[in-house]
């Protein structure tokens, strides 16, 4: 399976509520020679662009207008863990968790 086929796929918690759509994958590096990177979950929620030019991180820096309403605008991302992920379907991917008990995505990224 390839990365891409996850980015903009509905995502549905337990209860068939909408939690999003996904907008980035995170990996964790795993050392070895050489190292190799595991998928560890993926950011969900309404907006994602702010995110992936990288205004909601800590690192990025630029105007101060867009880094302000890029994060506000991903304040209701949500980071799904990839071990609740139950099903992988060519519409909607569904998560074994309820929507209330996912994290922010921006306690993960920090």
């Amino acid at each position: 399976m390839r990365g891409v086929w996850f980015i903009g796929r509905g995502v549905v918690d337990r209860d068939g509520r909408n939690v999003g759509y996904v907008h980035d994958l995170v990996f964790r590096i795993v050392p070895g020679d050489p190292p190799r990177f595991e998928l560890v979950g993926l950011e969900c929620g309404k907006a994602g662009v702010g995110d992936r030019l990288g205004y909601t991180r800590d690192t990025m820096a630029g105007p101060w207008p867009l880094t302000a309403l890029f994060r506000w605008l991903s304040r209701r991302s949500r980071f799904v863990e990839w071990s609740a992920v139950r099903r992988i379907g060519r519409e909607r991917i569904e998560i074994s968790k309820s929507r209330d008990e996912l994290e922010r995505f921006t306690e993960i990224s920090s």
